[in-house]
């Protein structure tokens, strides 16, 4: 008896305090189970501990929106996620441009009705490419792209956006370092990946010794929005609204997040 009020008193000590002030409601956040730094940290389904500069971000959010109560992480396959948001099995997880949307999903909607465009984390697409190739720097990579094959890391939101764009894309491969391997290795002509804020790729670069370089102009501008499940929306709208506007106000903690990682490194 001693021991199971000790349970429950520990159980009540644990509780999260930093978010009291009303009812928790529980949110299930979904995202990759690969480790792809800074963004997610650690690989299968265990949550580490720092989880990466995007869960980071997340937990900010749920914190700022009314949840009252931390997120619930659950980490899955990338090709699992947007299955099991539209099952119920999680509530949100993020979701890149796609020509169309499932019912089962929610997104930030403007006052058209239209997919709000705003309420959206913005990432600038850029292109890497191998020196000895001698791509000049100023080359327009859509027009350079035509005809190769590009490596992107698997799951990436803005690869539908890219084949769309009638693009050869490999992305067999789980993160941006194995893609410059194959790079290296000439199994692909160029790789893709997001510029969160300028400069955070020059570390990167700097490892491999000037042996591959980023082209000047951008490919594209993607989005990423926090997707929920429609029937979530639904019960919670207040909550999850907040969410997009917090997003949309916050959108450069990012950023923030990604150079605390990169001087903990």
């Amino acid at each position: 008896m001693l021991m199971r009020y000790a349970l429950l008193l520990l159980l009540v000590l644990q509780a999260p305090l930093a978010y009291s002030g009303g009812a928790c409601i529980p949110v299930r956040v979904g995202y990759i189970d690969q480790h792809r730094p800074p963004y997610w940290l650690g690989e299968g389904e265990v949550v580490p501990e720092p989880p990466g500069a995007s869960v980071d971000l997340i937990r900010a959010a749920v914190q700022g929106s009314g949840f009252h109560c931390p997120p619930i992480l659950v980490r899955l396959p990338a090709a699992r996620l947007k299955m099991a948001l539209e099952a119920g099995d999680i509530d949100m997880t993020p979701i890149g441009e796609q020509p169309s949307y499932s019912p089962e999903i929610a997104l930030p909607r403007d006052r058209d009705g239209n997919v709000d465009r705003n309420r959206a984390l913005r990432n600038t697409l850029v292109v890497l490419v191998r020196s000895k190739d001698k791509v000049p720097a100023n080359t327009n990579p859509a027009d350079y792209l035509r005809g190769k094959t590009i490596g992107a890391s698997q799951g990436s939101g803005f690869n539908p956006r890219l084949r769309e764009m009638g693009l050869n894309v490999d992305d067999g491969a789980r993160d941006l370092d194995r893609n410059l391997a194959k790079l290296k290795l000439g199994r692909v002509d160029a790789v893709v990946t997001n510029l969160v804020k300028p400069g955070h790729l020059d570390a990167t670069l700097k490892r491999y010794g000037g042996s591959i370089v980023q082209l000047q102009q951008p490919l594209i501008n993607s989005r990423l929005w926090m997707a929920f499940n429609a029937s979530y929306y639904r019960a919670h709208p207040e909550q999850v609204e907040a969410l997009w506007t917090w997003l949309d106000t916050n959108r450069l903690h990012l950023g923030d997040y990604i150079n605390k990682y990169r001087n903990t490194q």
